[in-house]
């Protein structure tokens, strides 16, 4: 008797969708004619391929199979082409046309790419009005995501090597040429001028160029043949300068906008000590959709702030009231700009779970006056204005006088190297203390409460998402516009696939709001006898 090869026969297969999918599926391409989209997709239709005639596929449709790919898969371009083939909601969607995975690729990269901004913006735009989401609260949160890049073929910038290559390039020129006392740096240009006014000064003088073992060669065609090779690195470094830009230091063989990263799940050592290249996405959050996103070569989260909140106003022609993000934004610049935006301020300063748990103390605080107060009560001397690096701006050194009997001189000198000092000079820059007394303030409030229980709800929660349930952790396509579009589709993927929970009755948008009466919290209270007895137990440890 046979069990698997036994066919029952039929007219035709039965593969229609079920009620509650097809729903789904209606409602999802009623949001997308709303949305407008289709015009763009229109316009950049007529302005990449003209009116040539009628289009082999549903140019729209199409679209709307690509951002349900993203929903339900990683976005892969031949799973694309296969669920397209196979899976009776991706027929239904593309009216049982199969493009071939190229087919979709061209679409990608000349329609969805450029107009990626305008796409994102209408679509939620379009999710926002149909179901009042409240924009006021929103969260900002950031996470690197691994390029498709080879490991070992990243190359740094020579900044170390560019300046020992202009010491030896002022040295040859300065025996045959004369050069001002500040020359520094010489451009590729420049060297190239010399390189040929030496050649002409050989030639003047009737030696003869040669080159390789077995010649006798004069000093001044050693030093020709040296300025040569400088040459051509001068040229090495400028064009890997260029490829860097002014905003990062590395970049990759196979993909140069790709930047070098730690990430925090290595999957060669587990530590994140290894370097990769990877790109920086950034999202701002309301009521679990994606309000925006950005993707940059920052490796830090605090310089992509303003732009993305720059975005942010450009698409919706306003800023959020609250907003909340972790420490990693904590910068004064961030701060102003919310404060000039209008935006109350809910970022977490740095110290801000040590001072919660009561493990940190501020070592100073300003009166009415404005005058430093130092952790003992003395009252401290303004002596100096200016800046000591580039990332003092505006900071003011203020000077304590003998701290020798000072009970607090252990806490307060443990961030120095020099520990056994007599006097304490604060760096201080006053507007960012007063941002960061608001911040905190904010944060302890019965509203701050709820915007930290958000925070950790949603935009933490919207990582989790895409990266476990949505198995996207690498990116797949290479270039920075081609990412960015990527991250849009995942993005996109991901408001969808939240929508589909709310026509199904499942999701929900409503998050915890603090009660009444609760009341804003306090850090606990702070032990400087057992906090500074800490301290010198373990300088004691670090000593034997």
């Amino acid at each position: 008797m046979a069990y698997f090869t036994n066919f029952q026969g039929y007219l035709f297969f039965c593969s229609d969708i079920p009620f509650e999918e097809k729903q789904k599926l209606d409602n999802y391409l009623q949001l997308l004619e709303d949305s407008g989209v289709g015009k763009i997709i229109e316009e950049s239709l007529e302005k990449h391929f003209g009116n040539g005639g009628r289009p082999s596929y549903n140019p729209y449709r199409l679209f709307a199979a690509i951002l349900y790919a993203f929903t339900k898969h990683s976005g892969s371009l031949r799973r694309i082409e296969e669920s397209l083939r196979f899976d009776i909601r991706f027929m239904y969607l593309m009216e049982q046309k199969v493009p071939s995975y190229s087919t979709i690729s061209r679409f990608c990269n000349n329609v969805v790419v450029a107009q990626q901004k305008k796409v994102f913006a209408c679509i939620v735009k379009a999710i926002i009005k149909k179901y009042d989401i409240d924009t006021s609260d929103v969260f900002v949160d950031g996470t690197k995501l691994e390029a498709n890049a080879n490991k070992y073929k990243f190359v740094w910038k020579p900044r170390q090597r560019h300046d020992r290559l202009n010491e030896g390039l002022k040295k040859i020129i300065l025996n045959y040429f004369p050069l001002s006392s500040g020359k520094k740096e010489f451009t590729s240009k420049e060297v190239a001028y010399y390189l040929s006014q030496l050649e002409q000064k050989i030639i003047d003088t009737g030696i003869t160029i040669v080159c390789g073992s077995g010649h006798r060669q004069p000093q001044i065609i050693k030093d020709f043949h040296s300025l040569k090779k400088m040459l051509l690195k001068t040229l090495e470094y400028e064009e890997i300068e260029a490829i860097c830009g002014s905003g990062r230091n590395s970049y990759y063989k196979t993909d140069k906008d790709a930047t070098a990263m730690c990430l925090k799940s290595d999957y060669y050592s587990g530590l994140g000590s290894n370097m990769h290249a990877a790109y920086a996405l950034q999202i701002v959050v309301a009521k679990g959709f994606i309000l925006d996103f950005l993707v940059s070569q920052d490796r830090t989260d605090s310089k992509t702030f303003i732009p993305l909140l720059d975005q942010y106003f450009t698409n919706y022609n306003t800023y959020p009231k609250r907003l909340c993000a972790d420490s990693g934004y904590y910068s004064l610049d961030n701060y102003r700009y919310m404060k000039a935006a209008g935006i109350e301020n809910y970022i977490k300063p740095q110290t801000w779970q040590k001072m919660i748990c009561g493990e940190w103390v501020e070592v100073y605080n300003f009166d009415d006056n404005k005058n430093l107060i130092c952790l003992n009560g003395k009252r401290a001397v303004r002596y100096q204005n200016g800046n000591t690096h580039s990332r003092g701006r505006e900071t003011v050194f203020y000077h304590i006088e003998d701290c020798r009997r000072c009970k607090f001189k252990p806490y307060c000198m443990k961030t120095l190297k020099n520990k056994n000092k007599q006097e304490r000079i604060f760096e201080v820059c006053y507007d960012l203390y007063v941002f960061r007394k608001q911040a905190i303030e904010n944060l302890l409030s019965p509203k701050g409460i709820e915007m930290r229980i958000n925070r950790s709800a949603q935009v933490e929660g919207t990582f989790g998402v895409i990266k476990q349930d949505m198995d996207y952790e690498r990116v797949r396509r290479k270039g920075l516009e081609n990412v960015s579009c990527e991250c849009m589709l995942v993005c996109l993927g991901y408001n969808i696939r939240k929508l589909f929970t709310l026509i199904a009755g499942k999701g929900k948008i409503d998050y915890w709001v603090a009660p009444k009466g609760l009341e804003a919290e306090k850090p606990k209270a702070i032990n400087m006898e057992k906090i500074i007895k800490k301290l010198q137990r373990k300088e004691a440890a670090t000593k034997h």
